[in-house]
Formats: structure tokens, sequence, C-alpha cells
């Protein structure tokens, strides 16, 4: 599949698939349930970006944002469980019915998790946004972990990106970096 183009029933449509996620120094996303940290600076550009773009996300990141849709945006859910309902978001059952669903109304679309949505969509996604956060959530056994990023793949674009730290906000100093897929020669 080329990438920036989503395939669709009836042919291929061109849309920018961007995911955005925020990481500790050991590419821990999340225990699944709940933040584990608190960086209102972090919270603020994720806004930012996302919104009036539809977001797509995992059930189990939906139901940690305590099932309520992010306001401003389309919010479409993934499930595997027939008949769930999400109130006041659309439902898909996989990840292409859910880029079918959000590209009906934008040419960007947003996955914002979780582990599972970020690592079946490294295939579709033209580019990423990561959060990088200095500070290191504790061992546990429920830690769920950012997708690798490649080298090969992706390159990151030094003018979306921060060069240094930001000044801490909440529990740690954050960088963004975006990544952008290389592109066959």
């Amino acid at each position: 599949m080329e990438v920036g183009l989503v395939a669709e029933q009836d042919g291929w449509c061109p849309m920018t698939v961007a995911m955005i996620w925020a990481q500790d120094v050991n590419g821990v996303l999340g225990n699944g349930r709940e933040m584990l940290w608190h960086v209102p600076g972090d919270f603020k550009h994720f806004k930012a970006a996302t919104l009036g773009h539809p977001v797509i996300m995992g059930r189990g990141s939906w139901e940690a944002l305590g099932g309520k849709p992010l306001p401003g945006r389309l919010n479409v859910v993934i499930t595997g469980q027939e008949g769930y309902e999400a109130e006041g978001a659309e439902v898909a059952h996989s990840l292409g019915q859910a880029v079918a669903v959000a590209r009906t109304s934008a040419e960007l679309v947003w996955i914002v998790g979780g582990a599972r949505v970020y690592a079946e969509a490294m295939g579709i996604a033209d580019e990423l946004v990561v959060t990088d956060l200095d500070l290191e959530v504790a061992p546990a056994p429920d830690l769920v972990y950012a997708p690798t990023i490649d080298a090969e793949t992706w390159q990151a674009d030094p003018e979306r990106s921060d060069a240094q730290w930001r000044t801490q906000s909440g529990d740690a100093r954050w960088k963004v970096t975006t990544y952008v897929r290389r592109r066959a020669a």
C-alpha cells in the first residue's frame, strides 16, 4: 500500500494518518487504565494538534478517558465487542473501518492510542508526533509500551521537532519530535 493513501472499498483517497503519544524514558505509554503522569504543557500540545480533526482510539483508551469524547473532534472507538456503545463517539470493529469512518470528515486523522492500535497503525501512518518525558515510570507488570520507531522507515523532521527540552510542566520536562515516513527513492 502506498503511504498517504488509505484503502477504501471504492478506491483510494488522499489522507494523512498521524499518530500522537507521550512516553517516558523507557517508552512506557501507560498501564491501560489511567494516566501515569501529569504534564499540562503536553496536554495543551495534544489538544492543539488534534482539535478539529477525527481521533481514533481503542476501547481501552476510550474507557481510560472516562468513556467521554474528546470535545471538538470526531471520536472513533475501535472494539472487537459486538454491540458496544460509546456515547458521543462512532464505533468501529477494525482499524480499517475506523479510518473509513474518520476520513469522511477530514484529510488529517489522528491515532491517539492505545498500544495495540499504535502497533497496528504503524503500517499506514504518515507521521508520528512523539512527546518524550524526562521521567521514568516505576516498573509494573501491566505497563504498555510505544511501538519501536525504525530509523530506516522514519526520520525526524527538525523543522517540527524540539532541539532541547521544554520547561518543566507538572511532573516533567518534555520535548516533541515529529517523525515522517521516509519515501522510496
